[in-house]
């Protein structure tokens, strides 16, 4: 039997892991903290006890490669999937608005949702046919340097049609504001979501936290097939010679050597374990012109339910969306909440008082029930390195798995998959990289 060493136990290192260990690979995953998931995990809150995901994540049926992976380990069936995409927004006045997509095929699911989508005007409605034609132009074309922003605009996209709708779906797909994000990363989004299959465009909710849904099972997966996950083990160095790696060295010295080596760090941190002389080479100083976009999430939790709701789209305010976690997680205590800033780079150096006193005012404007309810408990999760930044030309310098060294793979979101940086690409990624272990 082969052996393999990943580095890094996020949705990537993970899906690479198991994958490998189907490929007949005996398996060690090395993971640097104490919970599974990565950038997509949960914990349990101290206070109240109850699970709390570092940014809230939702799945859609377009997700292949990870609704096949989390059948593969047997936790599908903590998600709860939608009858049809059903998506509800609000704005400032506390007015609601619903997408609602009819139980007929694509595209006309989607079209049925706009068409009685109140926030919209007829002549807006009419507009976003234009913009559908659009998405049938594959491949390079005249606006592919456009931004989001800047791509609606030339689909006659109104001000109000943006704000009120293409705006808070940029920022939910692709973690960035429609003004930096590539227009070509939503058309992606758009294509395989909304213009595939209904089934494809239905979200799925985690019942349990993200940890919980990836972590556990894919833990004793491995272990029923020879492999192990280690927690607590931070790669500090990669070892190599010539074109092949040798080992990876651990925080306290030790190695450990392997037939293939697979690297689900962040383009961020891959730098840190690669030698000065590996980072430098054209292949991998590509990852240098690679940027970052954040992630807030304020949980809250209050003396009473605040909304039935699932979760809410925010219009045109700070905040931009809100999940009931009461209800996702049929927690017994009602009230909680989380808050999510998608693409914050104007937030970075807010306190914490600061985002939860935004967080509350756009709550109060959206939900004025709950200017009467007591905030018993708050939380401000700041992840700096959310997702990798989808700017105009960036994937250029996303890196494939295969790389000059001959033993040693890439997995991550940030990777050459095709998708924005998204679990599905974490996912897909992993996938990849076990693919092509096999072809040494």
């Amino acid at each position: 039997m082969s052996s393999a060493i990943v580095v890094g136990g996020g949705w990537a290192g993970l899906s690479s892991a198991v994958e490998l260990a189907d490929l007949g690979f005996k398996v060690t995953l090395l993971e640097a903290s104490g919970r599974l998931g990565g950038r997509a995990s949960s914990f349990t809150d101290k206070t109240t006890g109850v699970c709390v995901d570092n940014g809230q994540h939702l799945l859609m049926g377009c997700y292949h490669a990870t609704l096949q992976f989390l059948k593969k380990i047997g936790t599908l069936e903590n998600l709860e999937v939608q009858k049809n995409l059903s998506v509800d927004f609000v704005n400032k006045e506390g007015k609601f608005f619903s997408l609602k997509c009819s139980n007929v095929p694509s595209p006309f699911h989607i079209l049925s949702g706009l068409w009685n989508l109140g926030s919209l005007t007829l002549r807006e409605k009419l507009s976003c046919l234009k913009l559908g034609q659009a998405l049938q132009e594959l491949g390079p074309n005249g606006n592919s340097q456009l931004t989001v922003e800047e791509w609606l605009k030339t689909l006659d996209q109104s001000e109000n049609a943006r704000k009120s709708f293409w705006h808070p779906l940029t920022l939910a797909t692709l973690n960035e504001q429609p003004h930096i994000a590539e227009a070509e990363s939503l058309k992606v989004v758009l294509r395989e979501a909304f213009f595939s299959s209904k089934e494809d465009s239905r979200i799925y909710i985690s019942k349990v936290g993200l940890s919980d849904l990836c972590g556990p099972s894919s833990e004793k997966y491995l272990r029923e097939r020879g492999g192990e996950i280690v927690l607590n083990a931070l790669v500090s160095k990669i070892n190599s010679t010539g074109d092949k790696v040798e080992a990876v060295e651990l925080r306290d010295g030790s190695k450990l050597t392997a037939d293939v080596y697979v690297s689900s760090l962040p383009f961020f941190a891959l730098k840190n374990v690669l030698s000065l002389e590996q980072y430098e080479t054209p292949f991998f100083s590509k990852i240098k012109n690679l940027k970052s976009s954040p992630i807030f999430s304020i949980s809250l939790w209050f003396d009473r339910s605040i909304t039935d709701r699932d979760f809410v789209g925010f219009i045109d305010m700070e905040t931009h969306w809100l999940f009931n976690k009461s209800k996702i997680h049929n927690l017994s205590q009602e009230g909680a909440l989380s808050l999510v800033i998608s693409g914050a780079h104007k937030y970075l150096d807010f306190s914490n008082e600061e985002l939860l006193d935004l967080a509350l005012r756009d709550l109060n404007r959206a939900f004025p029930i709950s200017k009467n309810a007591r905030l018993t408990h708050s939380l401000i999760q700041r992840e700096k390195n959310a997702t990798l930044s989808p700017r105009v030309g960036f994937s250029e310098f996303r890196l494939p798995q295969k790389t000059p060294l001959n033993n040693f793979f890439l997995a991550g979101d940030w990777t050459h998959t095709g998708y924005p940086a998204t679990i599905e690409s974490a996912v897909l990624s992993g996938q990849k990289a076990a693919y092509a272990c096999c072809l040494l």
